[in-house]
């Protein structure tokens, strides 16, 4: 009878106890380590960042242009947690919104930032869909918002100024703006000194008007529309006055990054990262310095 009671033991309890100590050491590894970390996913030709915030908040900026995302969620976050606190899509083009479509299939959304745009496209169409069908609370983002991501990180939008669609006398939507990539949210993101300037792929028109009413003074810029020649003039970086800056890119035909604006870059002292080149690049603050880092988030 006791060599039974041993089997048992070896062969239920033992396994069961060593499978709780890996979800305590996972849950143990996993909290929050008051730091913010802001990763610059490698997800190709397109833009996905998350931040997570000191006290372990997860705020996840568009997607990609694939399921590509799922792979670097996969590996920051605790497999036991399947929420994310907010994602915020910059605008409505594929390289950015297809991603979150699976992400939103996988994981529970509680809110999603976007702009107030109407637009036609498949995964657009497919990706507001989900958000309704799964209840998921909806902002429209405009200029002026302070959006909390927890007690002492925030993110300032300072475009769009409000409703980027209009209607015609016909009924149709119809853009403000010629180009959707105009239409991008932008916003600084701040946890305690450091600043992180955001600007999805909003191109020179929206960064002069940016110049006349904000004070864009960041540690780091994430680059607009993946180093066009279309944003990033010199006007603007001598505003934004980075130190660090990162190239949201992958292989593509468009020629992105251009060398016109590394060459502003370079030129005004902008230390570059790229994902083409670096793959996922790696931000750590901790309210002071902010610093770039080679290991993985934990």
């Amino acid at each position: 009878m006791e060599a039974q009671t041993k089997t048992l033991i070896k062969r239920f309890l033992v396994p069961l106890l060593f499978a709780n100590l890996a979800v305590f050491a996972g849950y143990i590894q996993f909290q929050p380590d008051f730091l913010m970390h802001i990763n610059f996913y490698d997800v190709g030709q397109g833009d996905s960042i998350l931040i997570q915030t000191y006290l372990g908040n997860q705020i996840l900026i568009d997607g990609g242009p694939s399921d590509a995302v799922l792979g670097h969620l996969g590996q920051d976050l605790p497999f036991f947690d399947r929420t994310i606190d907010m994602i915020i899509l910059t605008h409505a083009h594929n390289d950015h919104v297809a991603g979150l479509i699976d992400v939103l299939k996988r994981y529970r959304v509680k809110k999603v930032i976007l702009p107030e745009v109407a637009f036609e496209s498949g995964p657009y169409k497919e990706f507001l869909n989900l958000i309704e069908e799964k209840n998921v609370e909806r902002i429209f983002a405009h200029a002026g918002q302070r959006i909390y991501l927890d007690s002492g990180t925030v993110f300032d939008v300072y475009y769009p100024y409000g409703k980027v669609a209009g209607v015609t006398s016909s009924g149709k939507y119809q853009l403000e703006s010629d180009d959707l990539n105009d239409t991008s949210i932008v916003g600084k993101l701040s946890f305690g000194k450091n600043k992180i300037l955001l600007t999805g792929d909003a191109g020179i028109n929206v960064e002069q008007q940016l110049l006349l009413q904000y004070d864009l003074d960041s540690d780091l810029l994430k680059v607009g529309h993946h180093g066009s020649r279309h944003s990033t003039s010199k006007e603007f970086l001598k505003e934004v006055t980075p130190e660090y800056s990162v190239i949201q890119v992958g292989k593509n035909n468009y020629g992105h990054p251009t060398q016109e604006t590394l060459d502003n870059l370079a030129a005004a002292s902008v230390q570059v990262f790229r994902n083409d080149q670096n793959k996922t690049v790696r931000f750590v603050s901790d309210g002071v310095n902010l610093y770039p880092v080679r290991n993985p988030m934990r």
